[in-house]
């Protein structure tokens, strides 16, 4: 990456980073007030609301993510008459969106109750509570809900992350009022789309003040048009990618085994997404930059950057992988109880979800940069479809556990092979071969992270709050040292080492 990539990349990591921390934690508060208060089958139910309007989110088909990527080259070409006619597409296809979903979302209403096992709080109205959060999903999208892709396409997207917690703070913080005082679950909802349009509201008219040469005006050319929509359909695979592993998951528990059981696997699923959420928010912001980078930089210095985050990615989810093999079960049990906790098999089950799902962290981000969604579209329906009829087989049999199990089968046998070998035939023109033989190393390091800090853990007598704390520094340093040990002398070690320490001193890469 260049200097001015690197520093903006850098900028926007440690926003996303703290924000995504600060978001986290308010979420953590008010998941633990909401358990305190109402009980976790509210819990379930808002799991389940959130997860069938994920669903209904799939009419976005990836759109926004096409027209973003298509402002890549305009906004280094300085050629605002592009951009204009891009957000006014924008505009117009995201408002078409919001009526979609509100219809479909209205058509499938009166079939909600039938995607609950067992019974339901007598006081519950599902059916309104389903409306408000159709409505939040609605809102969403026709209310400036374009004007973010000016900030992310500009590399700005801290701007985006600033607001997006700011008003998470107001909204949360008057959520746990409610929760407290008149515990009415009614008022606790209609803050959800009041947070969206105010969000919106907010980030349009930074998007304006930032870049008021820009407006929702002109028009695109056919072949314009033609390739955002042949990217839009094949970003409809990622779409569907994320709502299976997600949303789909909550909806065969709740249909088969109830909210009690699905409010005990979404607080398992929160700690783990959490972690996703803060990585994540690294690779996101560094996906401009990134594309920028293969568009001016030649493949073998792209491949370089490639293979050095491959090697800083594994090593960063091997220890994120041991911390939640060691810490998963004392931390459930101090923040739930034993009533709302799974067996450890399920927390091994977790543990390898989490690793092999943040496998691909690099090669998405590389996918997304370049625009090769096309070429990975048959990869997604192909696991997705594995991956769901395994979810209802499986469920049915081994519960919980044929949920994860599913999900990691489909990730292991079909995506992350078949992944592999797009990006590097189609984006590095070169052999996979060194990058798989990286890859054993990288996991079985991270199992080995995961035996040892496992054992030292185990002689660990102290509970609660102090017994957590220790198992927090065991982990700390002991899966850190073991992959220092196994990596000192590579040149992705060393690599890194110069980077961060560039990074930190403040000095440009």
């Amino acid at each position: 990456m260049s200097p001015g990539r690197m520093e903006r990349a850098k900028f926007n990591a440690i926003w996303g980073i703290i924000v995504k921390f600060g978001s986290l934690f308010l979420s953590f508060l008010l998941r633990t007030v909401m358990i305190q208060t109402l009980g976790a089958e509210y819990l379930g139910l808002n799991s389940l609301f959130t997860s069938v309007l994920k669903i209904l989110s799939l009419a976005e088909l990836g759109f926004g993510t096409a027209v973003t990527f298509c402002m890549y080259k305009p906004i280094a070409e300085h050629d605002s008459e592009m951009i204009c006619a891009l957000l006014n597409l924008y505009r117009k296809i995201y408002f078409l969106i919001g009526i979609v979903i509100f219809a479909i979302g209205m058509a499938i209403m009166p079939f909600i109750r039938y995607l609950i096992a067992g019974t339901v709080e007598a006081d519950v109205n599902i059916y309104i509570l389903y409306f408000i959060n159709l409505l939040n999903v609605v809102l969403s999208y026709i209310c400036f809900g374009y004007s973010s892709s000016l900030l992310i396409a500009h590399q700005r997207s801290d701007v985006f992350l600033i607001i997006t917690l700011f008003v998470e703070f107001i909204k949360t913080s008057i959520q746990i009022i409610i929760l407290l005082t008149v515990k009415n679950y009614y008022y606790y909802v209609l803050m959800l789309p009041a947070a969206s349009v105010i969000t919106n509201l907010l980030t349009a008219y930074a998007a304006k003040r930032s870049y008021p040469e820009y407006s929702c005006h002109g028009h695109l050319s056919k072949e314009t048009r033609r390739q955002i929509f042949q990217k839009t359909t094949a970003l409809l695979s990622v779409k569907i990618t994320t709502v299976i592993y997600n949303a789909v998951d909550s909806v065969v528990i709740s249909g088969f085994m109830g909210l009690i059981v699905l409010a005990k696997y979404n607080n398992y699923y929160y700690i783990m997404s959490a972690i996703i959420t803060v990585i994540s928010t690294v690779y996101n912001s560094i996906t401009a930059s990134v594309g920028n980078s293969i568009v001016t930089e030649s493949d073998e210095k792209n491949y370089r950057d490639y293979m050095n985050l491959t090697f800083i990615n594994a090593w960063l989810i091997g220890w994120c992988t041991v911390c939640l093999f060691c810490l998963y079960q004392p931390f459930m049990k101090l923040w739930v109880g034993e009533d709302l906790m799974f067996d450890f098999g399920v927390v091994i089950c977790f543990c390898a979800y989490f690793y092999v799902f943040q496998l691909k962290n690099v090669q998405s981000t590389y996918k997304d940069a370049a625009g090769l969604w096309r070429e990975d579209m048959w990869r997604s329906y192909a696991s997705n479809l594995f991956n769901l009829i395994a979810n209802i087989v499986l469920v049915q049999f081994i519960g919980v556990y044929g949920i994860l199990i599913s999900t990691i089968l489909s990730l292991l046998l079909i995506s992350y092979p078949w992944q592999t070998m797009i990006i590097h035939r189609k984006l590095f023109h070169c052999s996979m071969r060194p990058f798989v033989l990286r890859l054993f190393i990288y996991t079985a390091a991270t199992a080995a992270g995961c035996i040892i800090t496992g054992f030292i853990c185990m002689a660990v007598t102290a509970d609660g709050l102090p017994g957590l704390f220790i198992r927090c520094v065991i982990c700390l340093i002991v899966p850190n040292l073991i992959f220092l040990l196994l990596s000192f002398r590579t040149k992705e070690f060393s690599t890194m080492f110069a980077t961060v320490s560039k990074l930190i001193s403040g000095r440009r890469a």
